[in-house]
């Protein structure tokens, strides 16, 4: 039997059963006791995001009435009491106080407690505080234990609740882009005033650290419009300070002056509110910033009284940084060097989140993608800056020394076995730096510095080879994360194997480099050619022979960074060109600063008529009429002339610019289609949907609204690969759509990505067989077959079939003997503007496979 959802109806139904037990006289002032008890645990919840300080004393009130009740109810109360002291004391920044009673909570409920909401609240409160900690793997743990029993309840608050959980988790890892997309997912999935201010704030924090500073300061004044309208004086503040903090960055010290003397005027500095401290710290940065330091030591001697900050937690990283640099300007070296160890320490903690976290992130089964470059990334600064500080300390620790005289020997053998640990702490950072814990092979870091050596030491840049693994989170979801981490080790060890003069290093997951000494390219063409060899056989891991797809990309260039990240694209270049390998094109990829500039060219071009949208006919097989079209970009540049699609379209998806690029086209196809129907067309129109915004919230929003508005029927072709990243929101998205009167036509099928898992899963009504399938079409009985078995296929789902790439009348004839529902293709016509889609949808049926554009 399921228990109720919510822990006081839970605790009433065991209640009720238990004093059926008990005698009438013990029981006599149980109804009372209850009954202050659950007023005292709703108001604490209510007070919490108004008030913490109030809703930590109602919560110790409910903790005094709940031991006045009888065993088995005290339990419950108890763990009820517990969870709340600890959700207050994390709010007023007493992180530290609030996870041992947070754990006496979850202890108060048994070693195998019912998957209450009670227990899923104390398990978020736990990921809460431990992110606080620093402890992420911890936090990461629990926000996926609360994450599945909130879903399982159907509990749609606390799922926002735990996205914003999530999008904290990012924040921290400095993946802000990913961030910002749970924060905005989190405000979508329910509307509620304290949820909101808390995503509102949290989303402009993530927002100043993009740059986005206008787009945050709207957040944060609808933050603050919330926790005013909550009446919560605490939270305004805290608002502000963050506010404040943004200003800072701007160095607008007048704007972050105003924002902190209001914080000031909603809260008591009287020692109850930790918080209060950061806002001496925005006053120490703001006297820093206008020259004044002797106030701004006055002010972080304020920030820091009776703080110990050997133990201080993540919240005051930045502010251990600033204070290091204030101190160091105002001569007090040795409270710089104090400060700077702290930051040091935070940092450090920071780093190690973000080698241990990401194999929770790949783990973790919500919408955790990794972002790889940016926790490579952040690892690698993480430790460079604590090889760095190591390495600083060991010359420091040496001119100390130096200046020694013979009085102080003894004080300098001191510092002489300092400098030993030092020097030992650099050896280890320098190993986690330079070697892959998982496989044993150089890191990322280790490539660089080994390219400038053998720059430096032949005055060439060596050729770099990056070897993808194909399928890799496809992979990774099908075999788990242990196997998978074991596959991978394998693919490490056979490619370190290979008979090739080269070095392996390992990238990223699922990414390795090859340092080819020659610069050669037929050299580096040779290895490629060699790596592809490695694994035309399968990778065993215990049981399991796997079947490892290797795709290789190489490049050479003067800076060792820039090589690497060209090989990575020279992958992508491979696998457009549905190649093993291929060498970097830099004509293919352009200068990065003209294809910004062609972005924003491009954006330009939906305004001034540049860019305009063809049709390609799509004729319905039963009835013999073109009934539906498919829209394609064509873009007229002024002075380049006609930019392909395939020049465009996939930097936009690269610089973000597809999604105001997608909601134009199926804008303008809406107005098209509504210009058609006045002319009597009644018509259909597919409009491409790129797999990057499937999952996004916000464009599946408008689109919503779009279809809704739309004047006829509306199919949304989107490719298989789309739902891969995260299943679950993609196909949310995708039955939204549907719901609001779109088609879903699965488009490419056929490519080398299908899959039927996949194909029963994404809620569809149409197949687009892939242009591939129709090219065989009359190659082979064999070709056939297999057009003629998927489709099949497809009507035994309740798909229909459409066949693109038709050229020629024989296909045409043949698809249609094969049961396909409908027939695309240049043989019917090429795409067309709307004018001419005009005539042509007027044209005598008998005459249209025979019409051309030209």
């Amino acid at each position: 039997m399921r228990l109720p959802a919510n822990p006081l109806a839970v605790f009433t139904v065991v209640l009720s059963l238990y004093l059926a037990l008990v005698p009438a006289a013990v029981r006599a002032q149980e109804p009372e006791t209850i009954q202050n008890f659950s007023e005292a645990v709703s108001a604490s919840q209510a007070a919490m995001m108004r008030d913490p300080i109030e809703a930590l004393s109602l919560s110790e009130r409910a903790e005094d009435l709940a031991r006045r009740l009888m065993t088995n109810e005290r339990d419950e109360a108890m763990a009820t009491a517990w969870w709340l002291q600890s959700e207050a004391l994390t709010r007023m920044g007493r992180a530290e106080d609030a996870h041992p009673i947070a754990l006496d909570a979850l202890a108060r409920l048994g070693e195998a407690p019912a998957e209450t909401k009670l227990l899923a609240d104390i398990y978020t409160s736990l990921g809460r505080i431990e992110k606080v900690l620093g402890e992420h793997g911890d936090a990461l743990e629990n926000y996926q234990r609360a994450y599945e029993i909130y879903r399982d309840l159907g509990e749609r608050r606390s799922e926002s609740i735990a996205l914003q959980s999530m999008a904290s988790i990012y924040s921290d890892a400095q993946q802000y882009e990913r961030a910002v997309e749970y924060f905005q997912n989190a405000l979508d999935r329910y509307q509620d005033p304290s949820l909101d201010l808390a995503a509102h704030n949290n989303l402009a924090n993530a927002l100043t650290q993009l740059g986005r500073y206008e787009d945050a300061a709207r957040s944060f004044g609808q933050a603050r419009a919330l926790a005013t309208s909550m009446g919560s004086a605490i939270l305004e503040a805290r608002v502000l300070n963050n506010l404040a903090s943004m200003q800072l960055d701007q160095a607008d010290y007048d704007g972050a002056e105003n924002s902190i003397n209001a914080a000031f005027g909603l809260v008591e500095d009287d020692g109850t509110f930790e918080w209060v401290r950061f806002f001496w710290g925005v006053r120490a940065q703001i006297a820093y910033g206008r020259g004044e330091p002797q106030r701004a030591v006055r002010f972080l001697g304020i920030a820091f009284r009776d703080v110990e900050i050997e133990t201080t937690s993540q919240n005051y990283m930045e502010l251990h940084g600033r204070a290091a640099e204030i101190y160091a300007a105002h001569g007090d070296w040795v409270s710089a060097y104090a400060h700077l160890q702290a930051f040091k320490r935070l940092t450090d903690e920071r780093a190690a989140f973000a080698t241990s976290a990401n194999s929770a992130l790949v783990g973790a089964q919500f919408d955790f993608t990794e972002q790889e470059l940016e926790i490579q990334q952040l690892r690698s600064e993480g430790l460079e800056q604590a090889l760095e500080l190591a390495r600083a300390r060991q010359a420091r620790n040496l001119m100390i020394a130096l200046g020694m005289g013979v009085t102080g020997l003894f004080i300098a053998g001191i510092v002489f076995a300092r400098g030993r640990v030092a020097r030992a702490r650099a050896l280890a950072l320098s190993e986690v730096l330079y070697t892959d814990a998982s496989t044993g092979l150089p890191t990322h870091a280790a490539m660089l510095r080994d390219l400038a050596a053998v720059k430096a030491d032949r005055g060439a840049m060596p050729t770099v080879i990056a070897v993808q693994i194909k399928r890799r989170k496809h992979l990774s979801g099908a075999l788990g994360y242990r196997i998978y981490a074991r596959f991978e080790a394998a693919v490490a060890a056979r490619l370190a194997g290979g008979k090739y003069p080269v070095t392996v290093y390992r990238l990223l997951p699922g990414l390795f480099g090859l340092l080819q000494p020659s610069a050669d390219r037929r050299d580096a063409d040779a290895v490629a050619r060699d790596v592809i060899a490695l694994f035309e056989t399968p990778v065993q891991v215990d049981d399991l022979n796997i079947d490892a797809g290797i795709i290789c990309g190489f490049a050479q260039d003067d800076d060792a960074e820039t090589a690497i990240r060209q090989a990575h694209l020279g992958i992508d270049q491979a696998r457009r060109l549905n190649l093993s390998h291929a060498e970097f094109d830099r004509n293919v990829y352009g200068n990065p600063a003209a294809n910004l500039s062609l972005m924003s060219e491009m954006m330009r071009a939906t305004e001034k008529g540049e860019m305009a949208l063809f049709y390609q006919p799509k004729l319905n097989v039963r009835t013999g009429r073109f009934e539906s079209v498919e829209a394609l970009s064509r873009w007229f540049h002024p002075e380049r002339g006609y930019i392909p699609p395939d020049h465009f379209i996939p930097q936009a998806e690269e610089t973000g610019h597809i999604r105001p690029f997608t909601e134009w086209a199926l804008r303008q196809s809406i107005e098209d289609q509504k210009r058609l129907l006045a002319a009597g067309n009644a018509i259909s129109i597919a409009v491409n949907i790129s797999g990057a915004l499937v999952g996004d919230a916000d464009f599946a929003r408008k689109a919503r609204a779009m279809i809704v508005g739309a004047h006829g029927p509306i199919t949304l072709e989107i490719t298989e690969t789309a739902v891969m990243t995260n299943p679950d929101k993609a196909i949310e998205h995708l039955n939204a759509w549907r719901e609001a009167g779109a088609r879903i036509s699965i488009d490419d099928y056929g490519t080398g990505q299908s899959s039927l898992a996949y194909l029963q899963m994404i809620p569809s009504d149409e197949l687009k067989l892939d242009r591939q399938f129709v090219t065989n079409l009359n190659a082979n009985a064999r070709g056939r077959m297999l057009i003629k078995s998927t489709i099949d296929l497809a009507h035994n789902l309740g798909l229909e079939v459409v066949a693109e790439g038709v050229e020629v009348d024989t296909d045409l004839a043949a698809l249609k003997l094969l049961g396909a529902d409908w027939i695309q293709g240049y043989y019917l016509s090429k795409p067309i503007p709307i004018a001419e889609l005009e005539t042509f949808l007027t044209a005598p049926v008998q005459r249209i496979p025979r019409l051309r554009s030209l």
